[in-house]
């Protein structure tokens, strides 16, 4: 008579570990991306709410306001008409101050060139204008600060840019709209 006696599978026993591993090692991953989506989503509402418009000056603070545009915008002007080269007078568009005394807006100046820009934004640095072409780097991020910052007006206007936003481009430029039109069946 011969005996078997029964011999434990040992991989068995390694089978089951590593699938049990497997699976927490997936869920685990998987909470992690939902974390990390989680994360993103509120990060960007958080960032949206910080770069939403300021509300401009008012009561208390809108004279002072209005006071400090005007004396910045003697400033300003000056240096704008001796940047762009202008003898007639300068077309603007709408011109503001920030709460740091930042001057920024849209201006339509006959370059030295003879030839016409069109609308273009500018902001200052210090009492200097810039405009798109003098700083590519860093000009689309200040000029969001510019536009989410209008503390006192100093001229209303629009803030449109290009040939078709000047007075000469209106007479010139057609607006066109596009009716929608519904397919008979």
């Amino acid at each position: 008579m011969s005996f078997v006696l029964p011999v434990p599978d040992a991989h068995v026993g390694r089978k089951r570990g590593a699938a049990l591993a497997w699976r927490i090692l997936g869920l685990v991953m998987v909470a992690s991306m939902l974390a990390a989506l989680g994360y993103g989503i509120f990060d960007f509402i958080r960032f949206e709410r910080a770069m939403g418009a300021l509300p401009p000056a008012q009561g208390k603070a809108l004279e002072p306001a209005r006071r400090q545009a005007v004396q910045r915008w003697a400033v300003v002007r000056p240096a704008l008409v001796a940047r762009l080269k202008q003898s007639r007078e300068l077309e603007l568009g709408g011109v503001w101050m920030t709460r740091t005394g930042r001057v920024c807006g849209v201006v339509n100046g006959k370059t030295s060139f003879g030839g016409f820009t069109g609308m273009t934004r500018f902001y200052t640095d210090g009492d200097s204008p810039v405009f798109p072409y003098d700083d590519k780097g860093r000009f689309r991020e200040t000029w969001h600060q510019c536009d989410r910052d209008r503390w006192a007006v100093i001229r209303q206007g629009s803030d449109e840019t290009g040939f078709c936003a000047t007075r000469f481009g209106q007479t010139r430029c057609r607006v066109v709209r596009r009716q929608a039109t519904t397919m008979p069946r």
